[in-house]
């Protein structure tokens, strides 16, 4: 059987600052800390099982490191490797434990630029006892949860100098499926959706405005349960004087989203609803044009989004 990816696993990202960082996503956004070390902070939602979803390592300007999926089989990692070594891919072995709670992974650079890993497990620590809910499918008590803690990692977006060539690279080489497409009057690719899980969209890649801007990602996405979250959240990032980039719904995907921008490092996350589901096995994409949407740039269906600052790895 061929290797396959599961999901999205967790974002490495680095930080000039790591405590006020930490006072973004944990003080503002409610993100809970699993585990520290002097230079990096291992967080996860509240409905995460998994030891982390997202880590922040404090480095002398800020960075991604590299974006995490987790295989559908610990021996799928291995497998890959042989796959990316045959094409000529220069593959980096990490050993268990080297990250945090995290077993044996493989590194890579994905076209243009972008650095991916691959992993089979991840622990799944328990919470603090004081934190822990009586429901043995539920990880930390709603009653004591940040207001508008999000539930999971959602999905990401990066930007690529060729958007296309990287989008049929993943899809090509580790198996992804292609969800939605949106391409120009030119007949060039915009931006291309895909799914790493197989129903859902994991992984939005977006062309660059230029042929030599460096791979780069604009936003994680987080799950929360409806809009009210979203205008919760815009609250109190305004009451933090925390940058928000952004309300609205999307044309591609319909999720809801707000978009807040962590002041010290720039990285930006998304509060989102989530986007449909295809549990269609022939599921065929949806194929967008310019215009279709609307006359503007960004592509919305409701709002807009305001910055489209983006961090480099």
């Amino acid at each position: 059987m061929s290797p396959e990816v599961a999901r999205l696993g967790h974002v490495a990202l680095e930080t000039p600052d790591l405590d006020e960082s930490l006072s973004f996503y944990v003080d503002t956004s409610g993100m809970e800390i699993v585990e520290r070390t002097d230079e990096t902070a291992y967080l996860r939602a509240v409905e995460e099982y998994d030891h982390h979803s997202l880590s922040l390592t404090e480095a002398d300007e800020a960075g991604v490191d590299h974006i995490g999926w987790q295989t559908e089989e610990p021996e799928h990692v291995a497998a890959f490797a042989e796959r990316l070594e045959e094409r000529g891919i220069d593959v980096t072995w990490v050993e268990a434990g080297a990250e945090a709670g995290q077993g044996e992974a493989i590194r890579f650079e994905v076209p243009n630029g972008h650095q991916f890993e691959l992993y089979g497990e991840m622990e799944k620590p328990e919470p603090p006892k004081e934190r822990r809910s009586k429901l043995k499918n539920r990880q930390y008590d709603p009653t004591n949860n940040h207001p508008i803690a999000p539930n999971r990692i959602d999905h990401l977006q990066i930007w690529d100098q060729d958007a296309k060539e990287c989008a049929e690279w993943i899809q090509d080489v580790l198996g992804f499926q292609l969800q939605e497409y949106y391409d120009l009057q030119d007949g060039s690719r915009w931006g291309t959706f895909l799914s790493a899980c197989g129903v859902k969209i994991d992984l939005a890649i977006v062309q660059s405005e230029n042929d030599d801007d460096p791979a780069a990602v604009h936003h994680i996405a987080f799950e929360v349960d409806d809009a009210n979250d979203l205008f919760a959240a815009h609250n109190v990032l305004n009451e933090n004087d925390v940058p928000v980039d952004g309300i609205g719904q999307h044309g591609i995907s319909r999720g809801e989203f707000m978009y807040g921008r962590d002041p010290t490092s720039g990285h930006r996350i998304e509060f989102n609803t989530g986007s449909y589901l295809t549990l269609d096995p022939h599921w065929e994409p949806v194929a967008w044009e310019e215009n279709d949407i609307s006359d503007g740039d960004d592509h919305q269906w409701i709002g807009g989004i305001d910055s489209l600052k983006r961090v480099t790895y």
